[in-house]
């Protein structure tokens, strides 16, 4: 809102004014402003009269019976087209339309590859935290329901079943258990341990023909699960397989001393950790997969928020997982979704020829954000509606104190983007770009007359960081291209953009608009504090570092 009462301010410069048109006149057909065209070479045609030179995009252009056709160069991203021309009286005249160049993608599919993350060593070891949290005595015991008994038998004594015996897990105890995954080409190696392994088993049985129950205990100092992780992706999910579980119980010890002295000798020491091992095994088949899809879940950075009054919801859906010896690396696809209030139009939204980033294999949680993920987002902000708005003095959203430089305190700003704003790489460094902002204030009887248009073109640096769970995009220094396009004075509209550029605060135009900030997945209470981000060699991606808490 600043930005429009700097604007008005420049009444206060209206003596620089002239009278009268200057004689002489220039007109730049093609391209026009707020096209979408393809980046390369295109041609820029008009008309001029009464002129001495004319120059575009910087070149001397010669003049065929008053009209002009010269061949362009547009760079992807936002280019602002400009022609000058010096009258035979000494004024200059100009045109500059903003246009947008590059190739553009649906915004009816999925961005492919809109992130790349990496959980690294790091990464692993707070997964395997996490996962030792989740598997306790507790959780081990309620699986058990309905696998009892878990042993049962019978045994001949001279030609007749003399002994039954069967036996049910009672309680299975051990101490905080430790995960740990180490990566290698195809699969994570789980090696899972669980300290000071007791199991409670009652028994009971028929020997000799007498009925007996009694308890059983068996421990381990350790029981150590080894076990090959796979994961993979399936519709947008991710899916993990366990394979080759094995178990070695540590220091193994029983105590069958309850039980008839008969029945003792046949429960062998080899069928008792057999069993228990089995059990195991099942146990841990049935729960890591689960518990690592539940963990690896929570990577989804997929949400709904507000901006300006407008829902967002982006939606990330898993389309590749690889396992090599540094870790493991997802590939997300992005969706977003705002409620269309406006009417625009556009081939779609700005596209990259997407490359391979070099995702960082030493930081705990490494990844790679698309410049096409931000370009769809706000591309799907422009499409909503976002950047236009209509601020008036009757329904009280623009203060009269904001047109008190014109003089009045009744009136109207309206705000339309012609163009969507875009992040585009500039000399190794991003860069956002606003093309064709175009203000119109009405305001009757002030110092500028009742009516003027002026049109915006907009290139600022971005500089990426991490801050309190967020991807924060800050905005630098604004280079500015400025056009009157219209106005219901008698002057011209170069001899308004003058007036109006000099009393231009660019400062004041930064703050206004603000920075972006992307909210980053928080896994399972382990939150993306701090970070380091900067932009990849592939020049389509922004290379972000996170160290886990």
């Amino acid at each position: 809102m600043y930005f429009f009462a700097f604007i008005l301010a420049a009444c206060e410069k209206e003596e620089e004014v002239e009278a009268t048109v200057e004689a002489g006149s220039l007109s730049l057909e093609t391209p026009e402003q707020g096209d979408f065209l393809e980046a390369g070479s295109t041609h820029a045609r008009g008309t001029a009269q009464n002129v001495t030179s004319l120059t575009v995009n910087g070149a001397a252009t010669k003049l065929n019976d008053g009209h002009f056709d010269t061949e362009i160069a547009l760079a992807r991203g936002v280019n602002v087209v400009e022609a000058v021309a010096e009258t035979e009286g000494a004024t200059t005249l100009y045109v500059r339309n903003g246009v947008l160049a590059g190739d553009y993608k649906s915004a009816d599919d999925e961005v492919e590859d809109a992130v790349v993350l990496r959980v690294n060593e790091g990464g692993l070891r707070a997964i395997g935290d996490l996962a030792e949290e989740m598997l306790t005595s507790d959780l081990v015991n309620d699986s058990l329901t309905g696998m009892n008994p878990v042993y049962s038998d019978s045994y001949g004594v001279w030609g007749w079943d003399a002994v039954t015996i069967a036996a049910n897990v009672d309680g299975v105890y051990f101490d905080a258990p430790s995960f740990e995954f180490e990566p290698r080409d195809g699969v994570l190696e789980l090696t899972a341990t669980l300290p000071n392994l007791y199991v409670d088993i009652y028994a009971w049985g028929e020997a000799i023909g007498f009925d007996f129950e009694s308890d059983v205990a068996l421990w381990a100092s350790s029981a150590v699960l080894t076990a090959d992780v796979e994961i993979d992706t399936q519709g947008g999910k991710l899916d993990v397989e366990i394979s080759d579980t094995a178990v070695t119980l540590n220091d193994f010890g029983y105590d069958t001393s309850l039980l008839p002295g008969d029945v003792e000798s046949y429960l062998l020491v080899e069928t008792i950790r057999d069993t228990i091992t089995e059990t195991l095994v099942e146990q841990i088949d049935a729960m890591v997969p689960a518990l690592l899809d539940e963990t690896l879940a929570g990577l989804d950075p997929s949400y709904a928020t507000e901006l300006m009054g407008l829902e967002v919801e982006i939606e990330f859906a898993f389309a590749d997982a690889e396992i090599d010896r540094d870790g493991l690396q997802l590939d997300l696809d992005l969706d977003v979704s705002v409620p269309p209030t406006g009417t625009k139009s556009a081939p779609g939204f700005l596209g990259a020829d997407m490359g391979t980033p070099e995702v960082d294999t030493e930081a705990d949680v490494a990844g790679a954000i698309s410049d096409d993920l931000l370009n769809r987002v706000l591309y799907e902000a422009w499409a909503g509606g976002l950047l236009d708005m209509t601020l008036s003095t009757k329904d009280g959203s623009l203060e009269p104190i904001m047109l008190a430089p014109l003089g009045v305190t009744e009136g109207s700003i309206k705000v339309e983007a012609l163009l969507p704003p875009v992040v585009v790489e500039t000399n190794g460094e991003l860069q956002a770009q606003v093309g064709e902002l175009l203000v119109t204030i009405d305001a009757k009887g002030s110092k500028l007359g009742d009516h003027v248009q002026a049109s915006v073109n907009i290139f600022v640096g971005l500089e990426v960081e991490i801050e309190d769970g967020e991807l924060v995009l800050s905005l630098g220094e604004p280079e500015l291209s400025f056009m009157v396009r219209e106005t219901s004075q008698h002057v011209s509209n170069e001899t308004m953009t003058n007036v109006l550029e000099e009393a231009l605060p660019i400062d004041s135009i930064l703050a206004l608009l603000g920075d972006f900030a992307f909210p980053l997945p928080e896994l399972y209470g382990i939150r993306f504090d701090k970070g380091t981000a900067e932009r990849d060699e592939s020049g389509v991606y922004t290379g972000v570092e996170i160290a886990v808490k």
